[in-house]
């Protein structure tokens, strides 16, 4: 495992190493979840951050929050939610959303979601863990520009199809699969890589 700075709590820098595949032979890995989810954390946790270094060399990733969640508008203008673990959950996947926008990498924003994922109340250490200044996503999470990132990460959720009735949600080059799903819970890379681009070198080993 490749370290740079300060990658405890399991997290993990992507930094050299196995070759890069071309950006038109990239596998792409959308990932729908929520904040305080049991399998959500699980899947973070042990499946998709501890195999990353290796998956990030074929594979665009994107992390979307929200899950089983609904919203309305408020009177402010902004969004009011309500969440399948509750109202720390709606806080905890606006934080979750306002790093994800305000990270440099997908590798630092996957750095600070999965230490929230153990330390759901502590987004500024997660975001100096993960390399991340914390100011604009305190100011993103305390404003209506945190609502509305979840609430369009609900639009986009909204809208899959097949609808969402698991979380996480994994979904591979754009579409979802009922053995892709399942198996990755518990074997994401070998998963990956039967998606991955023919000839992709770390899973030709």
């Amino acid at each position: 495992m490749r370290s740079l700075i300060l990658c405890g709590f399991a997290l993990i820098c992507v930094v050299g190493g196995a070759p890069q595949t071309r950006a038109d032979e990239r596998m792409t890995l959308d990932v729908y979840y929520e904040s305080l989810c049991p399998d959500s954390r699980n899947f973070l946790v042990n499946q998709l951050n501890p195999n990353w270094p290796t998956l990030s060399t074929f594979t665009d990733l994107r992390l979307i929050l929200f899950g089983k969640a609904t919203f309305l508008p408020n009177a402010e203008g902004g969004w009011s939610f309500e969440c399948q673990h509750g109202p720390d959950e709606c806080t905890g996947n606006i934080l979750h959303a306002c790093g994800i926008k305000y990270s440099p990498t997908i590798t630092q924003a996957l750095n600070f979601t999965t230490c929230l994922m153990d330390l759901p109340k502590n987004g500024e250490l997660c975001a100096e863990l993960a390399g991340l200044d914390y100011a604009p996503i305190d100011t993103c999470q305390m404003s209506i520009e945190g609502q509305d990132l979840v609430h369009d990460h609900g639009v986009e959720t909204l809208n899959l199809e097949p609808t969402l009735y698991f979380v996480p949600w994994i979904i591979y080059n754009q579409v979802w699969d009922f053995t892709n799903q399942w198996e990755s819970l518990t074997n994401l890379t070998a998963v990956a890589c039967n998606n991955a681009p023919a000839n992709t070198p770390v899973c030709s080993v």
